[in-house]
């Protein structure tokens, strides 16, 4: 059995908003990159960069997402700096072996 959780309409189009978006990224297999691609122009003394709209798309939705998203979803989202993570996030220095002169 599937447990669902309940949006608002508007949490609702923000999500599928998002979930579209990472989709057709991952389904085109579009490079996560602000950028796309760039073209050589004769004449110019720098390339041209493509925007990547796709990928401007989803990052977007993707914030849009977070703003509105569920509080409990938030809250129980694991995170290292609350040390959800045990000793693999551990950034208290391990004490040196060799004696320094």
């Amino acid at each position: 059995m599937t447990k669902t959780i309940e949006l608002t309409p508007e949490q609702t189009k923000a999500y599928n908003r998002f979930i579209l978006i990472r989709d057709k990224i991952k389904k085109n297999r579009t490079r996560l990159s602000e950028i796309s691609h760039s073209i050589d122009v004769a004449g110019l003394n720098h390339p041209l960069f493509v925007v990547n709209d796709d990928y401007i798309e989803y990052v977007n939705a993707f914030e849009a997402w977070l703003k509105i998203e569920p509080e409990f979803r938030n809250k129980e989202r694991l995170r290292s700096s609350r040390g959800d993570y045990d000793s693999q996030d551990n950034w208290d220095e391990k004490q040196n072996k060799i004696k320094e002169l």
